[in-house]
């Protein structure tokens, strides 16, 4: 049921990617919303009514409950932040503009079918269906600009309204002094200035205030008013004319930034270099995106600025930049990612084995090293890939440990913390595997794998131990270390140094781990992978990959 929450609460909440299935939704709402209207016009032509009223009244029915399922199922799907909402936040969301134009155009259909349409205010109710025409909003930039250029320039238009009602009042009250002596009648008291006032704003509708001042003071005032009525509606025009600009600018230099976005991603699908292809196709990856792109590479070959990518890397999608030594000279590299959580990535495969990256935002090529790893093992996958402003506060981290979500099911003033726990529990299948990754120092060996365990221990114990058969852990560390061995031929052995608990330990029972294996039985390890290894070269890199992934099915699953 939650999933199911989730799939249509991503389709039809309207800050969630656009996709092709979203889209085509959109589309076809947008497609009843115009027969809608028709048939609500073609109605009140009374040839019309006569001869088709039976298809008016099915396209009616029809669209009616559609529109009605839309509403129960927007209000059924709404989150916070993934979040479920409190009382107050869904009274804010029922009561939100579109909510309510969603709400009126679908209530006179329901009262038509008990109240006789004869009654005048039925008539007048089913006329309100048109606001169905308001709706576009929600699937069309170009209405959405009406209404963003009229938001964000709010604070302007209520402080230009405040300054001509408060000189309104002012001359008003001169004019009652001035003409209430000559014209009792007409200027009895300040109110009636003021109206006469606002009626010469607005062309004197419906007849009022069809005298002027006679004296000579008072007819300078009804100057002034006529003068402050063409400031009523130039000013905000004028406000309102640039909010226009702004939008318009602002939507120009999104759509930019798409293009850009969209073209640096597909960087990432080309692979230039026939090792990398070799050595990928060798593991089974050839379809994995490249690894990363150097700032020069996106500058000289997809003819982008630097600043265009540091936009796209703020404001974009799936991009981000990171530091890295490339022969220890700093580097900025670009790196891509899948962006389908509130954290980062969920490829939910239901498989028996879940490889979790919880550090993939902060540390180069760990994302890309175990989603790779994921698609060779056909293997769940969840990693943490964004980093948001709270990232650098360890309370609100995505962390291995020390998070009360973990330890007794406290939630977190952090919502991507949720998200991530709740994913975890539903995803991953009880007595099933999972492998956690992080990054390492390269200086303390290239691989660490821990079970449970002190830091110091160079050994698996049962003590601490999140991993039942610790023979088939042995049997795995011995195979991943001969493995390594045999194919690391550099002079420094910067691949094939592999150590058990010498350096690391994740021993804290506050940590993801230990919920997992306290409450589905969840065996479990954590893999510390160096920087040499996610840094490596493809002719070691993908070996290395493989080499894993092939020691994970002979001795874990």
């Amino acid at each position: 049921m939650k999933n199911t929450n989730h799939k249509i609460g991503l389709i039809l909440n309207d800050d969630t990617p656009e996709t092709p299935l979203k889209k085509r939704i959109n589309l076809f709402i947008l497609f009843l919303i115009l027969v809608s209207s028709f048939e609500i016009i073609l109605e009140s032509v009374v040839s019309f009514n006569l001869k088709y009223y039976h298809h008016f009244f099915i396209i009616d029915t029809a669209v009616s409950i559609l529109f009605s399922i839309e509403y129960i199922l927007r209000l059924w799907t709404y989150r916070i932040a993934g979040e479920k909402p409190t009382l107050k936040q869904r009274i804010s969301n029922i009561t939100s503009f579109y909510m309510v134009i969603d709400l009126i155009s679908i209530v006179p259909f329901y009262l038509s079918l008990f109240i006789p349409t004869g009654y005048g205010f039925i008539r007048i109710a089913r006329i309100l269906r048109l606001f169905r025409l308001m709706k576009f909003g929600r699937y069309m930039k170009s209405q959405n600009l009406v209404v963003n250029a009229i938001k964000n320039k709010g604070k302007e238009l209520i402080l230009s309204m405040q300054v001509v009602v408060f000189l309104t009042v002012i001359l008003s009250s001169l004019l009652y002094h001035i003409e209430n002596s000559v014209q009792p009648n007409n200027f009895g008291d300040i109110i009636d200035a003021f109206v006469w006032s606002l009626s010469k704003f607005i062309g004197g509708v419906g007849g009022y205030g069809d005298f002027e001042p006679i004296t000579f003071w008072g007819q300078v005032m009804a100057t002034i008013v006529g003068l402050l009525g063409i400031a009523l509606f130039a000013v905000p025009a004028g406000i309102i004319g640039a909010g226009f600009v702004e939008e318009i600018e602002a939507i120009k230099a999104d759509d930019d930034l798409k293009e850009k976005n969209t073209t640096l991603l597909n960087a990432f699908n080309f692979e230039n270099k026939f090792s990398d292809i070799k050595y990928k196709k060798n593991v089974g990856l050839e379809k994995i995106k490249r690894k990363s792109l150097t700032f020069e590479d996106a500058i000289i070959r997809l003819f982008l600025t630097e600043t265009d990518i540091l936009d796209i890397a703020n404001k974009g999608k799936e991009i981000r930049i990171k530091n890295y030594k490339v022969q220890n000279e700093p580097t900025k590299l670009i790196e891509s990612f899948k962006h389908n959580a509130s954290y980062g990535t969920l490829l939910n495969k239901n498989a028996n084995l879940t490889i979790v990256s919880t550090h993939s935002q902060d540390q180069p090529f760990l994302g890309h090293f175990t989603y790779a790893l994921s698609e060779y093992l056909n293997a769940n996958y969840i990693s943490n890939e964004i980093t948001g402003p709270t990232h650098l506060n360890s309370k609100y981290r995505i962390n291995l440990r020390d998070q009360k979500v973990y330890e007794n099911d406290e939630k977190s003033p952090l919502p991507i913390i949720n998200d991530f726990r709740n994913d975890l529990m539903n995803t991953i299948n009880e007595n099933s595997l999972m492998i956690n990754f992080v990054c390492s120092n390269a200086k303390n060996g290239s691989m660490h794998i821990l079970n449970g365990g002190k830091k110091g221990v160079n050994e698996f114990t049962e003590s601490e131990s999140t991993f039942n058969d610790l023979d088939k852990l042995d049997r795995f560390y011995n195979s991943i270390e001969k493995s390594l061995k045999e194919l690391d031929l550099t002079e420094e052995k910067r691949y094939s140094n592999v150590s058990k608990h010498q350096y690391y330990e994740n021993h804290s029972k506050k940590g993801f781990q230990w919920m997992l294996l306290r409450k589905k039985k969840i065996q479990n390890i954590q893999i510390y992978v160096s920087t040499e290894v996610l840094g490596a070269e493809p002719d070691y890199y993908y070996p290395i990959i493989k080499i894993l992934g092939d020691n994970i099915k002979e001795h874990l699953i």
